[in-house]
């Protein structure tokens, strides 16, 4: 119990919330620890929880209608996860989480946040502050995954998740823990598209690619190729 509530007390949803509300979650919570590549939480099939990642990283996916998944992006420690979905339980949007390395995460069951939140309605202003800021980052995301070429939107991408990994620019090597699969997915392009940029890359010595990880060599590179001005419309072909 004293993990959880000094967990969800670190974040930026629950840190302004007085002891005795924070109390109120922790006797429906429970911290999980899940291995690399397990199912965390499934919307799909669950019902709403509240997630906060303590340490390690989730791999967040699109559930498609026929059961199908899309990776999307990753999500690192002092996220809280599940609001919108806890609000919306019918929304026909549907995302599961899965470990993409060692992960520990607090569950919590949606209802019994909303049920605090609705009995002391000043705690809505710090939820809502910190799910437009979430919604803003996600925003960020997406552009740089889906707006300008495949080598810009390479570069932005691994940008992105460096920062998310925790890691400056002063370091010499950052090994990144995901699949070339995934990592084609929340591009959304081929992996022969992918794996074309991924040598060029290789080449120009800015990363190393290894079986399931990306070695990243040269950060303050790619972080000038992802913001290089780029018109859009000029992807490779991704065939």
């Amino acid at each position: 119990m004293a993990l959880i509530r000094q967990a969800l007390g670190l974040t930026e949803a629950f840190a302004s919330w007085p002891a005795p509300l924070l109390d109120r979650l922790l006797p429906m919570s429970r911290l999980g620890r899940h291995p690399r590549g397990a199912l965390v939480h499934s919307e799909a099939e669950a019902e709403p929880e509240i997630l906060t990642v303590v340490s390690g990283h989730l791999m967040v996916s699109r559930v498609n209608i026929d059961g199908s998944r899309a990776s999307i992006s990753v999500l690192g420690p002092g996220l809280v996860i599940g609001i919108p979905r806890g609000m919306n339980p019918d929304d026909e949007a549907l995302y599961d989480y899965r470990a993409n390395d060692d992960a520990v995460v607090v569950h919590v069951p949606a209802r019994i946040v909303f049920q605090t939140l609705d009995s002391e309605a000043f705690l809505w202003k710090t939820m809502a502050h910190m799910l437009l800021k979430q919604h803003r980052q996600m925003l960020t995301t997406v552009v740089d995954q889906l707006a300008g070429n495949l080598r810009r939107r390479l570069a932005a991408t691994i940008d992105r998740l460096a920062q998310i990994y925790g890691v400056d620019s002063r370091q010499m090597s950052l090994r990144l823990r995901l699949s070339q699969d995934d990592l084609a997915a929340m591009l959304q392009v081929s992996r022969g598209a992918l794996n074309r940029e991924i040598r060029m890359f290789e080449e120009q010595g800015l990363i190393r690619a290894e079986y399931g990880t990306l070695i990243v060599l040269d950060l303050p590179s790619l972080r000038k190729l992802a913001g290089s001005v780029e018109e859009l419309g000029q992807d490779e072909e991704q065939a």
